[in-house]
């Protein structure tokens, strides 16, 4: 596979991307964080051209200086309020190759951002710009809808080899044998079994191929994590999550090489329709201003909560990238700020006490939601192998680890002791 604008962007990734500062300053994150102020919803479907010329130099990509192309010519393809929001994406992820770049005196822009309708619409158009009949897709453990879309694109003549991604040499391999490898794709920590791939020893793969690396970072955010300074070339996320942070929203963000972004990634975006409402993107905005602070209260409390559901009887096996358990402990320390808000354990006894758990949260009563999404201010439980990850074939799934015992948790801002109590009284009646 050869792309026409991989040979500059790895130059540049090597210049001002790749770091060995891992991640963010954290006050620095903050000051981008909260600085950013909301933007006007600009609440248009359409914008006015002063003349004709004006009109045809916007189609042409053209624009006025501070405005992104695009962005006032159909609410499709741009949108002020959607611009701004990806502004601020763009500096969270990605300020110190701003920093390098104007040190550099670079004159030409380096990443390109995007946002999305949703996380799905994210990843489904960004595979849709790269791949063609005969490619193959390098895939690691995901969200199962991303796993069955995947799936589904053998009827076009894209085959997909899932490896596991947190054994480098697997990947290596797959390489080695796929039929056209034209992209790798992975998240870290994956969804629900929280495995933890090592972004920058499987760039270097990639880069042997000259083929992109993708990270889908929504577990783990620009605040915990940031791929590009350790190799990634196009960082994904579902904004769904942490950064909405309360659940009032859907959509996604692409974070990718600025030719890619702008030559290849945006006629796809054009054309398909996945675009946010102003409002959307407004709202993602202002979750954006307190997702540090949020992030570090999830996080203390999930690690609590997790030695705690260690020590439990009823419990077979706790993920959480924060237990020296964990298989991949010592890369999570590497890469990761902190372990992240979310939680997944098996139950003795498999799917009879795990559904009796989860029908427990049901009640409004508890502290907690039984619900599939995740990030939330509010804490949620669900049940991967008969929801979320219920279209990947029942031998994949187990293969992974995604057993009928097996829940997944995303913590909120409940606080750790009133979650603990609701879970101990849950997890007694769940046996009784």
């Amino acid at each position: 596979m050869v792309y026409s604008w991989y040979q500059e962007w790895l130059d540049r990734k090597n210049r001002y991307a790749r770091t060995d500062q891992v991640f963010a300053d954290a006050d620095r994150f903050a000051e981008i964080a909260v600085g950013i102020g909301l933007p006007n919803i600009v609440q248009k479907s359409t914008f006015s051209f002063r003349n004709v010329k004006d009109g045809a130099d916007r189609f042409l990509g053209l624009s006025q200086s501070g405005e992104k192309p695009y962005a006032r010519i159909y609410t499709r393809l741009g949108n002020p309020t959607s611009e701004h929001l990806e502004k601020v994406l763009f500096k969270l992820d990605c300020q110190h190759i701003i920093d390098a770049a104007l040190a550099a005196d670079e004159k030409k822009p380096t990443i390109g951002t995007l946002v999305f309708a949703s996380g799905m619409a994210a990843i489904t158009c960004t595979t849709f710009a790269l791949v063609k009949s005969g490619d193959t897709i390098i895939s690691g453990g995901v969200y199962g809808c991303t796993d069955s879309f995947f799936r589904s694109l053998e009827k076009f003549g894209v085959s997909v080899k899932f490896v596991d991604t947190t054994n480098p040499e697997s990947v290596k391999n797959a390489l080695s044998e796929a039929k056209n490898p034209a992209m790798i794709f992975l998240e870290t920590p994956d969804n629900p079994t929280l495995y933890i791939s090592d972004i920058s020893a499987i760039s270097k793969l990639a880069e042997s191929y000259q083929i992109p690396l993708i990270v889908d970072n929504t577990f783990a955010t620009p605040y915990l994590q940031q791929p590009f300074r350790l190799g990634a070339d196009i960082v994904i996320q579902s904004m769904t999550k942490y950064v909405n942070g309360h659940s009032t929203s859907v959509a996604g963000v692409v974070n990718g090489p600025w030719k890619f972004v702008s030559e290849h990634l945006f006629p796809v975006f054009k054309d398909h329709g996945p675009t946010p409402s102003p409002f959307d993107s407004w709202l993602n905005t202002q979750g954006i201003q307190t997702l540090h602070v949020r992030m570090e209260r999830i996080c203390d409390t999930a690690l609590e909560l997790a030695k705690r559901l260690e020590k439990i009887d009823k419990v077979e096996r706790v993920w959480y990238p924060g237990l020296p358990s964990h298989p991949q402990y010592e890369l999570a320390k590497k890469q990761m700020r902190k372990s992240g808000g979310i939680i997944s354990f098996e139950l003795k006894g498999g799917f009879d006490p795990a559904s009796n758990l989860m029908n427990y949260f049901a009640s409004y009563t508890t502290p907690m939601e039984l619900a599939v999404s995740l990030g939330s201010a509010i804490s949620y439980i669900q049940h991967p192998a008969s929801m979320t990850h219920s279209g990947i074939p029942e031998k994949d799934r187990e293969e992974r680890g995604i057993k009928n015992g097996l829940v997944r948790l995303s913590t909120g801002l409940e606080g750790t002791e009133c979650l603990w109590a609701a879970i101990v009284e849950g997890l007694e009646k769940s046996y009784s």
